[in-house]
């Protein structure tokens, strides 16, 4: 009895053992004939997701430590356009508050690369985000990360010179990639933008991710250098909010002569660049684009102005430099104007007669007039590319203009052989005519007779060499920089000198120069001038239709320097 037991037992043992074993067979044939093209097409869209992972630009400081440029973290969503179906489109679009247009535009762009997340937008803060994150489980294909935005500091200071970043259109780039669209942001672009990461995971079909890709570990994102430029900022805020006084648009420039490094380069109107990095909207972008003032160009080195009488300083030196005067040499009286042929060259007043030094001082049009008769255009032409006129002077300015000085070949272009002459080299001689120059430029002009002919090249970026001087050694001639000094020196503190009564009561010494610029409208305003103490420094100040040079940009000058060395003290 007992041995039927035992047997009854094994046998039910065995018969449970075959029934679970034809039951996982069963199972196992379901799932691998039955069901296995189904199990077979899901398995093949398990796959590794590598994601790019932007790397955070390099920071930009003046040269005194105070951070201009830098990033901040901010939400992004993506899509990874094989993951994403179009019947999310419109759910998609309505969370992100976009048309659907745009998302579909976006995504059928990037279908050339349809593995790889393309940004939808960016720059969101955690409430922008929220709403999306709450239904993303049920979007397969969209993502939510945080990625770097670009933060300007004391934006609106140095807006031209700092520049702005946008979306790259680079090929070679991923999608959703930050670059440099102007100033600093655009020519030191390779420098700032470091080295993308690379994240890989693997997801399911929903694009959920499933584990860490257990293959090829992760590439962390290499930030960019940071850069260090010349631009003192509480300087250059100085000279913005003094332009901005005067309700006119004009520009700044200051430069230390014996280094050549920009310390301001001011440009009134302004703009606030964060409206790039968070994505300018139509209305911005429009109201930008439709100021008269035009805040989006930089007049400090992009605009080019007759340098009026400023340019008499090349002129005098030119003369002088070339033994056609002395100074003594005293030619014919100024009775307000000088007569050529039918052409009538007028003077703002009468002078009478003139040395080269009370010339300049009292900038008298016809003194130049009748001595510039005495040599060629072509000859002062020479003189003033030399003091860095008509060229550009740095190579990190992308939009800096070279201005304009006319050869006679030039002339011969422009009107014929026949259509000009010496008429020409008269308007030429005191700054205006063909004749053009950008206020760096002016600055530039004016620092070759500051610094005797040994300033070097301007510069803006403090880790690169210091470039080499460009005024000609051969034409250094010590006479003549003596006489055009004297000269600017005469025009501050002479009575009759055209910045006299502006700089009466500067506390310490200012070589200067006034320029009445002719254009449609009123007349531009332009001081140059230097210092020597309490530090080397050269300054161009322009207000466009500001009419005479001494009455309103001489108070901004003078202002900005009593400002700077009194700050410094």
């Amino acid at each position: 009895m007992l041995i039927k037991e035992k047997q009854w037992s094994s046998l039910a043992f065995m018969i449970m053992t075959l029934l679970l074993f034809i039951l996982l067979g069963g199972r196992l044939f379901y799932l691998q004939i039955v069901k296995g093209d189904y199990y077979r097409g899901l398995s093949s869209q398990n796959h590794i997701r590598v994601v790019t992972k932007p790397a955070p630009r390099g920071l930009i400081s003046d040269r005194n430590g105070v951070v201009l440029a830098d990033s901040r973290p901010s939400f992004i969503v993506t899509a990874v356009p094989s993951e994403f179906d179009s019947m999310n489109t419109a759910q998609v679009a309505s969370l992100l508050s976009i048309t659907e247009e745009s998302l579909t535009s976006i995504l059928n762009q990037a279908s050339s690369v349809p593995h790889r997340p393309v940004v939808l937008l960016a720059s969101m803060s955690v409430e922008e985000v929220s709403s999306i994150a709450e239904c993303i489980y049920r979007i397969p294909g969209v993502l939510i990360d945080v990625a770097p935005q670009r933060r300007y500091h004391r934006p609106e200071d140095c807006c031209h010179i700092i520049g702005y970043v946008g979306l790259s259109n680079d090929p070679e780039s991923f999608r959703g990639e930050i670059t440099g669209r102007t100033g600093i942001e655009l020519s030191m672009n390779e420098a700032l933008r470091g080295s993308p990461g690379l994240h890989r995971e693997v997801v399911d079909a929903m694009g959920r991710i499933v584990e860490e890709y257990r293959g090829t570990g992760s590439d962390e994102p290499v930030p960019g250098t940071n850069v260090v430029i010349t631009i003192d900022s509480e300087l250059q805020r100085t000279a913005l909010e003094l332009l901005e006084k005067t309700a006119l648009p004009g520009a700044v420039v200051i430069i230390d002569y014996t280094t050549g490094e920009i310390l301001c380069a001011a440009s009134s109107p302004s703009f606030d660049p964060n409206m790039f990095s968070r994505g300018i909207s139509q209305d911005e972008w429009d109201a930008l684009l439709q100021n008269p003032a035009n805040p989006l160009y930089c007049r400090a080195w992009t605009a080019s102005y007759p340098p009026a009488s400023t340019f008499k300083i090349v002129t005098a030196y030119w003369l002088i430099a070339e033994g056609m005067i002395t100074e003594n040499t005293m030619p014919a009286p100024c009775y307000g104007s000088l007569t050529l042929g039918d052409t009538e060259f007028g003077c703002w007043t009468a002078h009478g007669r003139l040395n080269v030094i009370s010339s300049l001082a009292q900038s008298c049009d016809v003194f130049f007039y009748r001595t510039s008769q005495l040599g060629s255009l072509d000859g002062l032409a020479e003189y003033a590319e030399s003091f860095g006129l008509g060229s550009r002077l740095t190579d990190i300015f992308t939009d800096e203009r070279s201005g304009l000085v006319p050869h006679s070949d030039y002339l011969d272009r422009s009107y014929g052989s026949d259509g000009w002459g010496l008429g020409n080299l008269l308007n030429i001689s005191i700054g205006q005519g063909e004749l053009l120059a950008t206020p760096l430029q002016m600055a530039a002009m004016t620092g070759v007779i500051a610094s005797r002919g040994r300033m070097p090249l301007p510069r803006l970026v403090l880790q690169r060499e210091q470039r080499e001087t460009f005024f000609p050694e051969e034409a250094c001639d010590d006479t003549a920089f003596d006489i055009v000094t004297e000269g600017m020196l005469q025009t501050v503190i002479a009575r009759r000198g055209t910045l006299h009564s502006v700089f009466a009561d500067f506390p310490w010494d200012f070589w200067g120069k006034t320029g009445t610029a002719e254009c449609s409208g009123e007349d531009h305003a332009i001081v140059v001038g230097f210092t020597r103490e309490p530090e080397p420094i050269v300054i161009c100040v322009i207000i466009e239709h500001g009419g005479h040079g001494g009455s309103i940009a001489g108070p901004v000058a003078r202002d900005l320097l009593l400002s700077y060395f009194e700050g410094s003290d």
